[in-house]
């Protein structure tokens, strides 16, 4: 072969090495590419149990991410992975009482989920994830221990939707809302004495005296309101979230709407809101507690002025966000995203 030719098929060779080399790191750039700016919502509920008779509690995470600067795209269990989160950086799995039906983390990005209504997480759902918050002061002892990244976070509120808004017309002395879709210690124990609770909630009808069910639903735009005009909320702490130390958001609501509310003893509320909520442990204490401050609206407010500024000023959803995002700002450098 001639050096002209030589040099001509080198030449030929080197063009054809340097595109693939740019091609290599084009195939893997766009592999790993990810955005992230763009945050994932991964609900684990359906769409349309967002708002019965509580407040949309993602609906606020959502509105808190995106004042943090995130483009946030949403989705729940009946289209958990939509096409237009495929290039979402960060991803926030968002864990009810069930696990997810379908579960399909993205390694090129960071996966926290947040465990609501539950405490912990199944085996193998530990290592799907970079990181786990937790409102359960026990499972995050747990989660340390083992050398994953987490986060304590508990529960919040959304001030923009639960503030002081009390209606004459919306006056009543026992307020519960909420549904029989699960054991209800509170209920139990109130139907035991009686106190002129009234229930606003599904699946009640048939299940106890129709006397006591005023409505089945609530939107979360007016529950404020409820919460702010009855004399005493009654707020229900299953037995596991007691066990646990958990504080479920119901009780964040409340005091943020400043209104007044005796539960369950739970000693994450004591440790929390210290005496502005009283509690009991049988049907002879609640009995006592309703005697004691139904005619005493004085007290009432007092208490429910001291829990409002807790609630208010620290279990609000941006602090909560702000939490959650150093976590995911702690991955993102750990995976040197």
């Amino acid at each position: 072969m001639s050096d002209k030719n030589m040099k001509i098929v080198l030449s030929v060779l080197t063009a054809i090495l340097l595109v693939l080399i740019v091609c290599l790191f084009a195939f893997k750039g766009g592999s790993s590419r990810v955005d992230l700016n763009k945050l994932a919502l991964r609900i684990g509920e359906l769409r349309q149990y967002r708002t019965m008779n509580r407040a949309d509690v993602n609906g606020a995470m959502e509105r808190a991410f995106s004042r943090v600067g995130y483009n946030v795209v949403s989705s729940t269990e009946d289209n958990l992975y939509p096409s237009t989160s495929e290039d979402a950086g960060v991803n926030i799995y968002v864990r009810g009482y069930n696990p997810f039906n379908e579960l399909k983390t993205n390694k090129k990005g960071v996966n926290v989920v947040y465990i609501r209504d539950f405490d912990s997480l199944l085996p193998e759902e530990l290592d799907a994830y970079d990181g786990i918050a937790t409102s359960s002061h026990d499972f995050y002892n747990y989660v340390m221990s083992t050398g994953y990244a987490g986060v304590y976070l508990p529960e919040f509120t959304d001030p923009s939707v639960f503030y002081p808004a009390p209606k004459p017309e919306l006056e009543r002395n026992l307020l519960y809302v909420g549904d029989n879709d699960r054991h209800s210690p509170a209920i139990a124990t109130v139907l035991q004495t009686d106190l002129p609770v009234e229930i606003f909630g599904r699946f009640w009808q048939g299940n106890i005296d129709d006397k006591y069910i005023k409505g089945e639903y609530i939107h979360d735009n007016d529950l404020g309101s409820y919460f702010s005009s009855a004399k005493i909320n009654l707020v229900n702490i299953s037995d596991r979230e007691s066990q646990v130390a958990i504080i479920p958001s119901r009780v964040y609501d409340i005091a943020a709407s400043k209104g007044f509310m005796i539960a369950p003893y739970n000693k994450e509320i004591e440790a929390v809101f210290g005496d502005s909520i009283p509690m009991y442990k049988n049907a002879e204490e609640l009995k006592s507690l309703y005697e004691q401050y139904i005619n005493n609206p004085e007290a009432r407010a007092e208490k429910a002025e001291k829990a409002y500024r807790i609630a208010v000023a620290e279990y609000n959803v941006d602090a909560f966000v702000q939490r959650l995002n150093g976590l995911v700002e702690f991955l993102i450098n750990e995976k040197k995203l």
